[in-house]
């Protein structure tokens, strides 16, 4: 069995929210993002549905390979332009894949499960790369399971909280089958 990587999302009313991450192999990173008040954040949604629909290469699994997005969005920042994040390296087709997903209206009740593979289509489509074959009904029925409870959860926090999550760089859909089953 591999080793797994486990990501606290830790909301603190007033300030920004904070995720910290302990790698597969031991090590530490973490790092602040804007609050999404009540909304999940945005590195979680990406979390669940990375793992949900078995991307290794996604945002998560360059986080477990070493990258630091704090250091990464930095140096974004201060270069700009078409290849500002070129830090999380050259085949970028898995990561737009998981920002396509995550992009998606999971939260929207009037939207239809095929709609939401309708909108990642078209994430994909302005991103220039296909949607996965993974992408079914099914699955975006179970995302669609998983989210909204880890979102009630994020809302009952009074004051300082945290969600944590494990993920399994080696097989994604390990760690999404634990969030059915919680």
């Amino acid at each position: 069995m591999s080793s797994l990587l486990r990501a606290a999302f830790v909301r603190v009313p007033g300030q920004r929210d904070r995720i910290y991450v302990h790698r597969s192999n031991g090590t530490e990173v973490s790092w602040v993002f804007p609050t999404y008040g009540d909304e999940l954040p945005h590195d979680l949604v990406h979390m669940v549905v990375e793992a949900a629909f078995g991307l290794k290469k996604g945002f998560w699994g360059r986080v477990d390979a070493g990258l630091d997005p704090a250091r990464i969005n930095d140096e974004a920042n201060r270069k700009g332009g078409g290849s500002k994040y070129a830090g999380f390296g050259d085949d970028l087709e898995e990561l737009l894949l998981a920002e396509g997903l995550a992009g998606a209206p999971w939260s929207d009740a009037e939207v239809s499960d095929a709609a939401i593979l309708e909108v990642i289509a078209s994430n994909c489509a302005r991103a220039g790369i296909e949607a996965a074959a993974v992408l079914t009904t099914d699955r975006v029925r179970e995302v669609r399971r998983v989210l909204p409870r880890l979102r009630e959860q994020w809302r009952a926090f009074a004051g300082k909280g945290t969600i944590t999550i494990v993920f399994d760089p080696q097989d994604p859909a390990r760690g999404f089958a634990e969030l059915l089953r919680a």
